[in-house]
């Protein structure tokens, strides 16, 4: 046999040791690596599977083998991890996938497989390793990111706050649906500025501001604003910022939320209103008030009614030490411990009459109510005590020595009684102070209906029955019904109460309270009365009743200023609709009331005209005064009454005194007959001589013709003259409507006393004036105060007619007298006044001339009258007397308007400054 080669034979034995011995190596490493790793052929096919892999499966070699076709990897999974190994072989590459291996405990785990071919040196490819790294947990945490980013997406779209970020700058870039859906922008249109769209206009300014400064500082900062909702309505948000910072510390993202907070907003107002109202209350109240605040103790609250009772002042009522020195001494301890029950929560509410002595020794009795409020945890916070004053109602009950409750002595003083009346008994017991209700003596009532019903007042007993039926329907009673007394008086009783059912409905008892309302009664038919009687009156006399709010424009008026107005009572009253009735021409006294009044007049009057809707006129004569109502604002409360008769009867009057006063100047017109004559022949001598000289001078040879030109000039002087005499003469008597104008009072009277020369010269009188210089203008007619001027000239001149042992003297004399009106005065030498005529010189048809009249002095007084003035006479301390006038000047930069009701056909007018 021939045999192969020792060398041989040991080289090929030597390779395949060291390939046994590579492959032991091989499996060694393979079972040291801690996760399980599979070993395959080039084609795929398993060949090896270490101890981590074999454990992890809990399967053998021989059952892995087969793992594409069984559970070992997840069915969502298997197909793609076959197709990324046939993928890898049939490229030459690695691969890397991960999938869900199911493990011994039947349990799938998420593993990341990867698959690494072995190569020879030629690049063939030997075996492929797949490690399988366990990435279960890894992927756990992936799916919860990923879960809690979607939760997190959801949750910033649907928390109710607004979410959104901004870069560092400011500028935004997110907002989450909630808040775009708000605002109703989109977040293109929301984004970096654009949400500052739905600020309000007003919050604009100031929200930016504050987010200037907000960035600048670097820290959380809130503000708030108000935003638009979609619908156009804003709310309150509280914007509040949070920076994000990065390892350095520098910002790189701004977070905020924007919170609605408008009801609480409404809320702080409600509650601010609220705090001011309890504080109104708290300091206004009647009784006094204390409130404590447990967890601050000192100073205790107190209101100005319980500093009164007590005579302290709030910052004494603040302590405890004062209550203390006040409480009686005998009740302080056990007061104190009383107290001290209620702030430790042992008891809600308690009340007790604390007695208490004030510095100057008084003793103050007081029902106090104690009030324990507790806070959301239910421990004691807050004590309230109201002190409502009983000294009086102690003393009374002292000085009475009552042994009955609080309730009797009440029922007593009130002429009131509880009763309780048992419907199915047949009897029932009346107190003493019920019996009293119905004139009864005590004890004499025998309890029985017929008895009761025999004293109500007949005509009331039908209602009583009705009220008694209501009752079986509703358990309420009240009524008011009279009853007669044995003494024949008859009195008025209110009961109230309920009647109460037994279980089958029937009534078996009524309880109630009854007091006597006689004199209530009394009052209220009193009140109808008057009411009637108001009514009556001011129809009769033509006055109606208003009120005007002028913060509100609401007008009240009586029933008469309807009547008046001739307005359908049911309408509501406006000014525009009292300016619909308005006379046109005085529309401004309406525009000028209602002005008068908004800026605050006092008091105001007017008359005015209205205009009815059938063309009729009515004269009114309104007074107002201001008052503030029961809220404090102003109102005007006033009347108006109507005067159309009057104004009727007073243009009738004038009329008359117009006509008499005519007549008045007629009759002096006779007496100044000589005079006027002497004043226009003057002129009219003067007339013919200056035209015969100046015939002579023509007719001379040669003419002096410039002779003639003088006289002729003349001539025309003494022509004006003449007409001036009978122009003043037409004025003074002609019968034509008052004018008013600007009057030089001087002047006035020298045109009179021309006219009167020659008349005064016939009487021997001498006339002396003493005429003021710079006299202020006077508005008033002329003709009329010529006339008294006349009358006073010519009654002067009369009175000095006997004198014959002594000058016959007549001062007259115009100046500014000391209330700066215009006074005009004539003084004579005559007989004088006697003192019994002094009161009557004025009055009318009186004289004291044998051929007078008695009308002169009248029309003078009522003239000077309609001009706002004065006239009056005064005995001379010598002979004679002194009539004078005053009329108010015309003041300079105002428009005086007069009016008369003496001598005038025109309406009547006041003087009023413009």
């Amino acid at each position: 046999m021939v045999g192969r080669p020792v060398s041989t034979i040991n080289g090929r034995d030597t390779a395949a040791d060291e390939r046994q011995n590579l492959e032991s190596t091989f499996r060694q490493i393979v079972e040291s690596i801690p996760v399980p790793v599979a070993v395959t052929t080039p084609t795929g096919e398993v060949e090896n599977l270490n101890q981590a892999t074999l454990k992890y499966f809990g399967r053998t070699l021989e059952e892995l083998k087969g793992w594409k076709s069984s559970d070992v990897v997840h069915p969502d999974d298997l197909e793609r991890t076959i197709s990324a190994q046939l993928e890898a072989h049939m490229a030459g590459c690695s691969y890397n996938v991960e999938s869900r291996h199911r493990g011994a405990d039947g349990v799938y785990r998420w593993f990341n497989v990867l698959g690494l071919p072995l190569r020879d040196e030629q690049g063939n490819i030997l075996r492929w390793f797949h490690l399988q790294v366990d990435i279960d947990d890894r992927k756990r945490a992936e799916e919860k990111l990923k879960a809690s980013e979607v939760d997190l997406g959801h949750i910033i779209n649907t928390i109710p706050a607004f979410a959104w970020s901004a870069d560092p700058d400011g500028t935004t870039d997110f907002f989450n649906q909630h808040y775009l859906d708000y605002v109703g922008l989109s977040a293109e249109q929301a984004k970096d500025w654009g949400w500052t769209m739905a600020v309000h206009p007003d919050d604009r300014d100031s929200l930016a501001q504050r987010w200037r400064g907000i960035m600048a500082s670097g820290q959380t900062g809130e503000t708030e604003a108000r935003l638009r909702r979609v619908d156009g309505s804003y709310r309150w948000f509280l914007f509040r910022a949070s920076p994000l910072h990065d390892e350095t510390g520098a910002i790189v993202k701004w977070y905020g939320t924007n919170t609605d907070i408008d009801d609480l907003k409404q809320g702080e107002t409600f509650i601010r209103d609220s705090e001011q109202r309890f504080r109104t209350i708290f300091d206004e109240a009647g009784t006094g008030i204390t409130l404590l605040d447990l967890a601050v103790g000192e100073p205790i609250q107190n209101n100005r009614a319980l500093q009164k009772m007590l005579d302290c002042t709030e910052e004494e009522l603040g302590r405890y030490e004062t209550f203390n020195r006040l409480t009686f001494e005998g009740d302080r301890e056990s007061d104190a411990h009383t107290f001290r029950d209620l702030c430790e929560g042992k008891c809600d509410t308690m009340r007790m009459e604390k007695h208490f002595v004030l510095r100057d020794g008084r003793s103050i009795w007081a029902n106090v109510i104690f009030t324990l409020l507790r806070d959301a945890a239910g421990d004691p916070r807050y004590v309230i005590a109201i002190h409502e004053d009983i000294t009086e109602r102690k003393l009374t009950v002292e000085k009475l020595q009552a042994k009955q409750d609080l309730l009797d002595l009440a029922q007593k003083a009130a002429r009131a009684m509880a009763f309780d009346w048992y419907i199915q008994e047949p009897v029932n017991t009346w107190s003493p102070e019920q019996e009293a209700l119905y004139g009864l003596a005590p004890g004499t009532f025998d309890g029985k209906f017929e008895s009761w019903k025999g004293l109500i007042h007949p005509k009331d007993w039908p209602l009583v029955v009705k009220t008694l039926q209501h009752a079986h329907k509703t358990g309420e009673i009240s009524i008011e019904f009279r009853v007669n007394w044995p003494d024949g008086s008859t009195h008025w009783l209110a009961a109230n109460g309920q009647m109460f059912f037994d279980e089958q409905r029937a009534p078996y008892r009524m309880v109630g309270f009854t007091s006597d309302v006689t004199s209530r009664k009394r009052a209220e038919e009193e009140l109808r009365r008057s009411e009637a009687f108001l009514a009556e009156g001011q129809h009769l006399s033509r006055i109606g009743n208003f009120s005007w709010s002028t913060a509100s424009d609401e007008i009240m008026w009586s029933e008469q200023l309807y009547r008046i107005f001739e307005f359908d009572p049911d309408l509501t009253i406006t000014l525009e609709l009292i300016g619909s009735r308005v006379h046109p021409d005085d529309a401004s006294m309406l525009f000028d009331m209602v002005e008068r009044a908004r800026t605050g007049a006092t008091d105001f009057e007017y008359e005015h005209r209205l205009l009815m809707p059938d063309n009729s006129i009515k004269h009114l004569h309104l007074i107002a005064h201001r008052a503030p109502d029961r809220d404090g604002q102003v109102e005007y409360i006033g009347a108006v009454q109507d005067v159309t008769e009057r104004r009727r009867s007073e243009e009738a009057l004038s009329k008359a005194r117009s006509e008499l006063a005519h007549v008045a100047r007629a009759s002096t017109l006779g007496a100044l007959t000589a005079s006027i004559a002497h004043e226009v022949n003057q002129p009219l001598s003067g007339i013919i001589t200056n035209a015969s000289t100046c015939l002579r001078m023509l007719g001379a040879d040669p003419p002096n013709v410039d002779g003639a030109l003088e006289t002729a000039r003349r001539t025309i002087r003494d022509g004006k003259r003449a007409s001036d005499v009978i122009t003043r003469l037409r004025a003074l008597f002609g019968k034509k409507d008052i004018t008013t104008e600007s009057i030089d009072l001087n002047e006035a009277t020298l045109e009179v006393l021309a006219l009167s020369r020659s008349e005064l010269q016939r009487g021997q009188v001498v006339v002396q004036t003493q005429l003021a210089n710079d006299l202020p203008p006077v508005i008033g007619d002329r003709v009329q105060l010529q006339q008294v001027i006349l009358n006073l000239v010519l009654n002067a001149s009369d009175a000095m007619s006997t004198v014959n042992d002594g000058p016959r003297q007549m001062f007259v004399k115009t100046e500014l007298s000391e209330d700066v009106n215009v006074r005009f005065s004539v003084s004579d030498t005559g007989v004088g006044l006697r003192p019994e005529t002094m009161d009557h010189l004025f009055d009318a048809f009186f004289t004291t001339k044998s051929t007078g009249m008695g009308i002169g002095l009248s029309i003078s007084r009522s003239i000077i009258e309609g001009h706002q003035g004065q006239i009056g006479a005064t005995p001379n301390d010598g002979p004679g007397a002194t009539f004078y006038f005053s009329v108010p000047r015309s003041p300079a930069g105002n428009r005086a308007v007069l009016v008369t009701d003496a001598v005038s056909n025109d309406d009547k007018h006041v003087w009023r400054k413009a």
